[in-house]
């Protein structure tokens, strides 16, 4: 029936017809008169990303907007192209993101000046930044507890301290992207003077890091300081004593003439920047990385819970 539709376009006596020979009758699609158009929403791949991810498409729905989900999209770079060549209109991105990989700032900032940068420089680029969510979701480096406490390490120094040490002792886990971020992998080595032999460090998807270091088959593993699972698994996260990470307050980057046109949109997201904290996150994260609840539904009943949409 959609080759019909298309070969019979400009006549739709012929359409007609032929639905009606068929008995299905076909009318050309609309958008609803209470819409404010379309707007295409991507994120990440990773559990927190998912659910921001369908707290936009919700929030925008809840607005008024015919909402195409692109949930789960892709890596960094190809959610950051998508905005920029126009095939999506907006996702959560993180401040330290911005400032480090895509605008190769070299000096951690504040969280104050982080925003600030990001929010400055796409401006050039016809993207506008809106106000921070609260929580920060840096990168952390993570141990079993009881083998931290028994080696001694409590910070990122300890652990290459430990490492020079006894060099080849410590199994360690990054995810793909962690390997060559510049505010990854090379820049850790370079701050904090790892040692590393190359056949202890192992590449993985994020969200099987923390089951390789909850089995005992890494000692040292990737994570993300708001995920619920450091927590439910006794992990400990290292201290980044020489504050190489940048601050990761998540904001929605959304092309300007969806703001220039509906302002409002600043205010829904607004409410959400006050509700949804370090604690909130945390423990969405763990319902839907370790209870396997749905992304979706987590997101959707934490904003209606706290009336940021009916």
């Amino acid at each position: 029936m959609k080759d019909l539709r298309i070969f019979c376009r400009d006549c739709f006596c012929c359409l007609l017809v032929v639905s009606l020979s068929l008995g299905v009758v076909f009318f050309p699609a609309q958008v609803s008169a209470k819409s404010k158009g379309k707007f295409i929403v991507g994120s990440k791949e990773f559990t927190e990303q998912l659910i921001l991810g369908h707290m936009v498409s919700a929030i925008m729905a809840d607005a008024g907007y015919d909402v195409d989900s692109r949930v789960p999209l892709g890596g960094t770079n190809i959610v950051r192209q998508a905005l920029l060549s126009k095939q999506i209109d907006g996702y959560v991105e993180y401040t330290g993101t911005a400032t480090m990989v895509f605008f190769k700032e070299k000096q951690v900032m504040s969280a104050e000046r982080t925003y600030e940068m990001a929010r400055e420089r796409d401006a050039k680029v016809g993207l506008v930044w809106l106000p921070p969510i609260r929580f920060n979701s840096t990168y952390c480096l993570m141990m079993r507890r009881e083998m931290a406490k028994r080696l001694g390490i409590k910070s990122m120094s300890d652990l290459g301290a430990y490492l020079d040490a006894n060099p080849g002792k410590l199994k360690i886990i990054v995810n793909n992207e962690f390997f060559a971020r510049p505010d990854g992998l090379p820049t850790m080595l370079k701050t904090y003077g790892y040692k590393l032999d190359i056949t202890t460090l192992t590449q993985m998807d994020s969200g099987l890091i923390y089951l390789a270091l909850k089995d005992g088959r890494a000692d040292v593993g990737l994570g993300f300081a708001t995920d619920g699972r450091i927590k439910a698994y006794d992990f400990v996260a290292l201290e980044d004593d020489r504050r190489m990470f940048p601050v990761y307050n998540p904001c929605l980057v959304v092309r300007k003439p969806f703001l220039d046109k509906d302002p409002s949109i600043a205010l829904y997201f607004a409410k959400l920047a006050k509700a949804l904290d370090n604690e909130a996150i945390v423990t969405l994260n763990y319902r839907v990385a370790e209870k396997k609840e749905d992304p979706k539904a987590v997101a959707t009943e934490f904003l209606k819970a706290r009336r940021i949409i009916k």
